[in-house]
């Protein structure tokens, strides 16, 4: 599959029930252009709790993260009940759930995007693990992993401190052997620079949903006012316009609902949702320097070994057997260090990969989002002007 190949999306509601918590039945599919293996032609309709997601996630990172894959982080878990997914072959999906809940919506929205992402990723659409989850008819096993998550994020931390304070003392440079990370510190101070602004604006965009948010429910506060206002005008005609403005307040605070739900879904969770790809790249950066770490300390380990013989040999203490024990060693670390910077070498060349290829989709995502967000709004806008319009022509009827 070619990794810069083009996926589109499309959603179409039909409420209906499914057996869980809360009614939903809503309709979004992966449509891809030309035949794209692993998938065939057959259509699959299977049942996916929350934690499936969580356990496919916690298995593609404990099998591709070592190797410098980007892993993308899994979406959070706002919504309770399951998913229903039709998968089609050609890399079609379809999501079921309720269309009259923000919340549910926003939930399989994220699920959807998570699910693309593998989808288009060439390493990642081939790993069984991946098939199971679309094409595995019945419920998957339920995944341990999933349960002891907090347990894990703790550990994680733990590690990332202790990270920290090993990059002091293995600085990624070798001057005698030519080795400089020039194209990788400057990916890294890059993506710092670009994590400080996105959180910044992921906090701008969080306020500006939550004004939006209050301004729907301060429209229609107004609206139940001037409505009860309008109940006990003795004034026939002013009783109407009032009447008649409440519907108008009513309908813009729907309105305004939906920009906020826009708001939320194409900007606010897209900012957040780049700023887990950001820590998915330095997490692969990550490996790549713990590669190199232990490629360097298995050198390390070797010239220790190297010197030790030396002095064995300048005392006079070693013997035939001595001496063939210790060059069996010497062997073994050899080829040790040889593994070792061999390793480092093929995660870098991913990582690599995997960074330029972060480069190329992140601006098309961020345009896709920003352009639909703009397409909301703009119908949004013009919905708002025919509503006040219309109210200003009854208005002027008023005697």
């Amino acid at each position: 599959m070619d990794p810069k190949a083009p996926m589109t999306s499309e959603v179409v509601s039909t409420p209906s029930t499914n057996g869980c918590s809360k009614p939903f039945d809503v309709n979004v599919t992966y449509p891809v252009k030309g035949h794209q293996p692993p998938f065939d032609l057959r259509t699959f309709n299977v049942t996916r709790r929350f934690s499936d997601f969580l356990g496919l996630h916690a298995k593609l990172l404990n099998q591709y993260q070592c190797t410098g894959v980007i892993i993308p982080s899994a979406p959070d878990k706002n919504v309770l009940g399951k998913t229903i997914i039709s998968i089609y072959s050609l890399g079609t999906t379809m999501v079921k759930m309720s269309k009259d809940a923000s919340l549910e919506n926003e939930f399989i929205e994220r699920r959807r995007i998570a699910l693309e992402r593998l989808l288009s990723h060439p390493v990642l659409r081939t790993d069984t693990n991946l098939r199971e989850f679309l094409e595995h008819e019945g419920e998957l096993p339920r995944s341990v992993s999933t349960q002891l998550i907090s347990g894990a994020s703790a550990k994680k931390m733990f590690r990332n401190f202790g990270d920290v304070l090993g990059k002091i003392t293995y600085k990624m440079e070798d001057p005698e052997e030519g080795f400089v990370d020039e194209y990788f510190d400057l990916k890294t101070e890059e993506l710092e620079s670009w994590e400080r602004q996105l959180k910044r604006l992921h906090g701008a965009l969080t306020s500006l949903v939550t004004s939006t948010q209050d301004l729907v429910s301060s429209k229609f506060a107004v609206s139940r006012a001037i409505s009860q206002l309008a109940n006990v005008e003795e004034h026939t005609g002013l009783a109407q316009a009032l009447g008649r403005l409440a519907d108008t307040e009513e309908n813009v605070s729907q309105r305004y609902a939906m920009l906020a739900d826009a708001e939320l879904m194409y900007l606010a969770d897209c900012a957040r949702d780049t700023l887990g790809i950001i820590q998915a790249c330095k997490d692969a950066l990550d490996e790549r320097w713990k590669t190199f770490r232990n490629w360097k300390s298995a050198e390390n380990a070797l010239r220790l070994k190297r010197e030790l013989k030396v002095k064995l040999e300048l005392a006079g203490r070693c013997d035939q057997r001595k001496a063939q024990g210790i060059d069996a060693e010497l062997e073994e670390l050899s080829v040790r260090v040889e593994n070792e910077k061999s390793n480092f070498e093929k995660v870098t060349q991913v990582v690599k990969v995997e960074l330029d290829r972060v480069d190329f989709t992140r601006f098309d995502d961020l345009k896709q989002a920003a352009t639909q967000f703009l397409q909301i709004m703009l119908q949004t806008q013009e919905k708002l002007l025919e509503n006040w319009e219309s109210y200003l022509l009854q208005a002027k009827t008023i005697n």
